[in-house]
């Protein structure tokens, strides 16, 4: 029987080790479920004791006396469901969990963050966490309050760091979830845009990835993103989003997905992009 086990763990090594070799998106797509599932293990277990509303197509999780924030979240997630879904031609097949953190200290401690961060909502691994809505929109009420959560919250914004992440099996860069995020809430969720001139691309695609979580580079970071998304969908068309996150799904490169969804590689949509935002 001991034999029997060590043979049977070599031959998983080896199996391992030769997937990873052969097949790395395959390789990298189980070891994101396990992340996955694990995550979610995670925060079940930090909600265990946690009241719950539930819709259609989502969970929601809360503190005791945030029941009201919790339906008034269930009712945005819901909202945006639809339109998102069939612009990013993805809908999860299963309830998505979202936690609320009645203060931002409690969202932080779960990252392990200090008190300079200032997030409202955050997506990892399947599970959207966000800030109650009472602790930012204060005394605001009715049409109003709506309204505010509408155009500022970050329900809208997170879901679709959820629907790039599965969509393309984690094969995307950073630039372009952030991007995809700023765009999808503006354009399909009804978010406030925020408009700025259109700015040029300084550094690489690489290098950009490296700074969103610099302070000095944060408003250079996501606001170029936001653009070369925009140029994105106004030369190719809104379709070329799925079929980009689809080609990178299925484990192509980016210069590859590119070719595939817009018929030019990233090196000429990038040149097309410094010609758009020198003319405007």
């Amino acid at each position: 029987m001991e034999r029997f086990i060590v043979c049977f763990c070599i031959f998983c090594f080896l199996f391992t080790l030769v997937l990873g070799v052969y097949q790395p998106h395959t390789f990298r797509s189980w070891g994101l479920d396990l992340v996955r599932q694990y995550q979610l293990y995670r925060w079940r277990l930090e909600t265990s004791r946690w009241p719950a509303v539930e819709g259609e197509h989502f969970v929601i999780k809360y503190r005791r006396g945030d029941e009201e924030n919790a339906r008034f979240v269930l009712q945005e997630a819901e909202r945006v469901y639809r339109p998102l879904g069939e612009f990013f031609g993805y809908f999860p097949d299963q309830k998505v969990p979202i936690s609320i953190y009645t203060d931002r200290a409690s969202l932080n401690r779960v990252f392990g963050w200090g008190s300079e961060e200032s997030a409202m909502g955050v997506y990892w691994a399947g599970v959207l966490r966000i800030l109650s809505p009472q602790a930012w929109l204060g005394d605001l009420s009715g049409p109003e309050r709506d309204a505010v959560f509408r155009e500022r919250g970050p329900v809208a914004h997170e879901y679709i760091h959820l629907l790039v992440d599965y969509k393309t099996k984690g094969n995307y860069p950073r630039w372009l979830t952030e991007g995809l995020a700023q765009y999808g809430e503006e354009k399909i969720a009804g978010a406030d845009p925020f408009t700025q001139k259109v700015l040029p691309l300084t550094v690489s695609l690489e290098e950009l990835d490296k700074r969103f979580d610099d302070p000095a580079w944060q408003d250079y970071s996501y606001g170029v993103a936001k653009d070369l998304v925009l140029y994105l969908v106004d030369r190719y068309g809104s379709d070329a989003v799925p079929r980009l996150l689809d080609a990178l799904g299925r484990g192509d490169s980016l210069d590859k997905a590119f070719r595939e969804a817009t018929g030019s590689g990233i090196g000429r949509f990038l040149s097309g992009y410094e010609r758009f935002a020198r003319a405007v």
